[in-house]
């Protein structure tokens, strides 16, 4: 939970907020821009770099 805490925060920062699934030991995110077609865009991948650095 403090994972997706994290990510939760990120997103606030960005205004820019992922789909989250979360199973019992496991979290799902999707980033897509909603507005842009459900494509992935720069800040998509900006986010995700963000929340691959939350992991290290």
């Amino acid at each position: 939970m403090d994972f997706v805490r994290k990510v939760a925060a990120l997103a606030e920062k960005h205004n820019h907020h992922p789909d989250i699934l979360i199973e019992y030991d496991k979290v799902t995110l999707t980033l897509t821009t909603h507005h842009a077609g459900s494509i992935v865009t720069d800040l998509d991948e900006k986010m995700a770099s963000e929340i691959d650095g939350l992991l290290a």
